[in-house]
């Protein structure tokens, strides 16, 4: 996967802070890897939120529904 100059960015800012905090050493695969944790937490909780909304907002389907649609689709046995 090709890194774009914004991630690049990004992470350069998020490892000068995180190793300017004084706090214990860390090696680069785990300041990647703390990096990338964080990162995804953003998307995650976005797609959490988006969730809520169309729950509040009735945009669902209740999940016995889907899944009786999905066993005829696929011509699943009830249980």
């Amino acid at each position: 996967m090709a890194v774009t100059q914004s991630e690049l960015d990004g992470f350069h800012q998020f490892a000068s802070k995180r190793i300017g905090m004084g706090q214990p050493a860390i090696t680069f695969d785990e300041l990647v890897m703390e990096w990338e944790s964080l990162r995804d937490r953003d998307g995650i909780n976005a797609a959490i939120r988006e969730g809520l909304a169309d729950a509040e907002a009735r945009r669902h389907r209740p999940a016995g529904a889907v899944l009786e649609e999905l066993r005829q689709k696929y011509r699943l046995s009830p249980e």
